[in-house]
């Protein structure tokens, strides 16, 4: 995956607030939000305007710094709240705690390895499915994620088994799968950042048995 698209997935996952991204924007030195100061500092409820929003993406994403970017991450802090508490990409990585610019894929594969000793078939299909049903354009454009019924549609499709639920316990933990949505609506997520080397891992799994 490339960096700019690792660097979206992070705006989308840790800088839905607006102020955060201005805050982010601003750390990072970037002149264009200068002008939104006065805003941002004066009301605490301050956002931006859609067209607004998607200019300050822009420029973050384009910004050329990688160091600065970094740091400027981790000035802004960890949100207070985070449905997926990690990212582990060829680019970037996030430990729950800190961001750091390194490619972590080796050690995402070693926890999809660990993890399928554990779940065996029914991990693979599990993830399988969710990742299927991404592929398809299938998850909730709202939440991200797959709905229940449409992973246990795909793994009867796929002709696999049902996981239990010490299966998606141990997948949580391993943080390569979670639970999203919101309580009325909850979906079932793989983060995206990981999906290429999970593919890659469940094929290298499968084709071991």
């Amino acid at each position: 995956m490339d960096k700019m698209t690792e660097r979206r997935l992070i705006l989308w996952r840790f800088f839905q607030n607006d102020k955060r991204l201005y805050e982010l924007g601003k750390q990072c030195g970037i002149s264009w939000f200068d002008i939104y100061e006065r805003k941002f500092s004066k009301d605490e409820y301050a956002f931006f305007a859609t067209e607004e929003r998607k200019e300050a993406e822009e420029l973050i994403v384009g910004f050329a710094d990688d160091v600065k970017f970094v740091e400027s991450l981790n000035k802004v802090g960890k949100p207070k709240y985070m449905e997926i508490d990690c990212f582990i990409g060829e680019h970037y990585f996030f430990d729950g705690n800190t961001f750091v610019m390194a490619n972590k894929s080796d050690l995402l594969r070693d926890i999809v390895r660990n993890a399928l000793k554990e779940t065996k078939e029914r991990g693979y299909f599990l993830l399988k499915a969710i990742i299927k049903l991404y592929q398809e354009g299938k998850w909730d454009r709202a939440y991200g994620g797959a709905t229940w019924i449409d992973i246990l549609t795909k793994i009867r499709e796929l002709g696999g088994s049902y996981p239990s639920p010490r299966d998606l316990a141990i997948l949580k933990s391993y943080h390569i799968y979670f639970k999203t949505g919101s309580r009325r609506y909850p979906t079932h997520t793989v983060p995206v950042e990981m999906i290429p080397i999970i593919s890659e891992e469940l094929e290298k799994w499968k084709a071991e048995r």
